[in-house]
């Protein structure tokens, strides 16, 4: 812009004032060198407008700087650390329940969340326990809320339940708590076998309960069940080789007959369990519907498996024998045996103990019957389809054999039981219901 000196704007000055006494309007160029004097207001107005525009952004930025996630709240610490702490409550039963868990990191505190309100869709609301629940009370939700357990699980957790220490509180469980249980069991004449049944039935309860959100010290349980194994004051049971001898069984058998007052047909399912290889349990759930006598075959259901404890049915071969008593049986009930487990193991245990025979359980049965067919020559992979095992392997310990051929080759049992259950008459009979 041309700048003019202080002796031009005088003599404009002067012009000006002249005009304006005559009432004359300035000239053009006089308003053009006014406007180029003029200070310029513009300046001014723009600074005006950014301040104007700043001020706007600056509370729109506080605006969105507030922290907004659902049940997250951000938390500032005073050391500068910023937390993020998860909440979800809820109203179950009349009662505000709540879950909280403060994380360092956001995309953590989303993960737990998703997580647990995933959970709480599928199942429910987990209940935390307050400090009042015990170690039976954890148990008694177990036997009423859990899937059915087997009879020694079941007798191991209630008698866990009625001891002195059911009475612990869940949440002040310790490792060395849980370690001198297991030796108090252990004092009270049990084998670290049989301790080690309670034991693994108790941390499977109390990890039960910890994924349904009882508040309790689970890594306490999960370190003391391993110094247990590591200290052996828990142990795996060991291999059985106990078999019958003839005159054992001969013993058994005839205490069995003689009993007048024995309803049951307890010899009768002993025979079949040395020739058909099954278990006292596997003999009271065979049924008539899942009987092939074309193959000689039935359906074992619900047989024993290691983790697969229901449902695990499946199809065995029937030697001749076992197929002849299924056959004599009579067929009164949908099930071929129709009598309770524990009624007919029971007769066998008191009749056993009666003749003064010692250590041969009924279990020991199945040993014979395996070991029988190993001993007649058969290969494991054919052994295999009367026993069950999916893996041939399982069957070595199995393998003890004594002799080889059929030592029950015209065995007398066998035609005095065929006799027996054909004559069996369906009142004398009634079925008992399987424990």
């Amino acid at each position: 812009m041309t700048t003019i000196s202080d002796s031009t704007k005088n003599v404009l000055a002067m012009i000006t004032a002249q005009q304006a006494a005559r009432g004359q309007a300035a000239p053009a160029w006089e308003q053009m060198s006014s406007q180029a004097i003029a200070p310029a207001p513009t300046q001014d107005v723009a600074l005006a407008k950014p301040a104007t525009k700043r001020k706007a952004k600056a509370k729109k930025s506080k605006k969105t700087g507030d922290f907004e996630e659902r049940h997250i709240a951000r938390i500032a610490n005073a050391d500068g650390r910023v937390t993020y702490r998860v909440q979800i409550r809820r109203k179950v039963n009349d009662k505000s329940r709540s879950l909280c868990h403060t994380f360092s990191h956001l995309r953590n505190a989303k993960k737990w969340r998703d997580k647990r309100l995933a959970e709480i869709e599928l199942h429910g609301f987990p209940i935390e326990v307050t400090n009042d629940t015990t170690v039976a009370d954890v148990i008694a939700d177990r036997l009423k809320r859990g899937k059915k357990l087997g009879k020694s699980a079941l007798q191991n957790l209630e008698y866990i339940r009625d001891h002195e220490f059911g009475q612990t509180n869940v949440a002040l469980l310790t490792q060395q708590r849980l370690y001198d249980f297991a030796g108090t069991l252990l004092d009270g004449d049990r084998t670290p076998q049989t301790v080690a049944g309670y034991m693994t039935h108790l941390a499977a309860t109390l990890k039960w309960a910890h994924r349904r959100g009882t508040l309790l010290p689970i890594e306490a349980v999960s370190l003391a069940m391993e110094t247990l194994w590591e200290d052996e004051v828990l142990a795996r049971s060991n291999e059985r080789n106990r078999r019958p001898q003839l005159a054992e069984l001969d013993a058994i058998l005839n205490a069995l007959v003689e009993n007048r007052r024995q309803k049951l047909p307890v010899a009768a399912i002993v025979v079949f369990a040395i020739y058909s290889g099954r278990r006292l349990g596997e003999i009271c759930r065979l049924r008539w519907e899942d009987l092939r006598e074309d193959k000689s075959q039935i359906l074992v259901r619900d047989m024993k498996h290691p983790r697969k404890k229901k449902g695990n049915d499946v199809w065995c071969k029937l030697p001749p024998e076992a197929l002849a008593i299924i056959q004599a049986m009579p067929r009164t009930a949908p099930r071929i045996f129709p009598f309770s487990e524990r009624s007919i193991g029971t007769a066998y245990a008191r009749h056993r103990d009666k003749v003064g025979i010692t250590d041969l359980r009924f279990h020991d049965l199945r040993h014979e019957a395996i070991s029988r067919r190993f001993e007649m020559g058969e290969p494991a992979s054919f052994v295999a389809k009367f026993s069950g095992h999916k893996n041939g392997g399982c069957l070595y310990r199995y393998e003890h054999v004594e002799e080889i051929g059929d030592k029950f080759a015209g065995w007398p049992w066998f035609d005095r039981v065929l006799k027996m259950c054909r004559t069996l008459q369906a009142e004398d009979h009634v079925a008992d219901p399987i424990c």
